[in-house]
């Protein structure tokens, strides 16, 4: 009876699945916490190729009652990462030199324009986040990321923006403590 039961249950969001059709083959989507690309939907399972390359199987049932999140659905996709400064550095500076950098990225879309905020600034510096939209159509959000963040932070290397500077509180020299008494050896 329960195995009948689960048999029914997937097959039924099966059914359903393919009439609401929340994604395609060949999206990329994460439903819950597993996240690949749809390889097939079946009566029973749905089959996801993982970013590791690996063939993931999911009940119907359990994709239907997840939250799904396609990524392919909408052709535009926002990466975005932070770089901390120390806090003697020129926040208008850093941004100008990171919004040129990045612009001058291919696949990096002018619309929306790359963008930028401050995160934090306090004791230990100056926390900024990047943003920048891609067409994941015709460029890897993940490349695309990582070269900006290459190109940004050679941009700060080469104009003298720092990061922040640790500071180590040092101890040269203890206070007097009694000295343990001396043992006595009999010989």
């Amino acid at each position: 009876g329960f195995a009948f039961k689960d048999i029914a249950e997937n097959y039924i969001a099966g059914i359903l699945l393919s009439l609401r059709r929340p994604f395609e083959p060949g999206d990329m989507v994460r439903i819950d916490t597993y996240e690949g690309k749809v390889a097939l939907l079946s009566a029973r399972t749905m089959t996801l190729i993982t970013l590791e390359g690996n063939e993931l199987r999911l009940p119907n049932a359990l994709v239907f009652k997840a939250v799904i999140l396609n990524y392919t659905s909408n052709p535009k996709r926002r990466f975005d990462f932070t770089f901390n400064l120390d806090a003697s550095q020129s926040i208008r500076q850093a941004h100008q030199l990171a919004m040129a950098e990045i612009s001058s990225i291919d696949g990096v879309l002018t619309e929306p324009a790359p963008s930028s905020t401050v995160v934090e600034f306090g004791a230990n510096g100056i926390v900024l986040r990047f943003f920048a939209w891609v067409d994941q159509r015709q460029s890897d959000v993940g490349k695309t990321r990582g070269e900006a963040i290459r190109r940004v932070k050679g941009a700060f290397w080469r104009k003298g923006i720092q990061g922040p500077r640790t500071t180590t509180h040092v101890v040269l020299a203890r206070e007097d403590t009694p000295a343990a008494p001396a043992s006595t050896i009999d010989e």
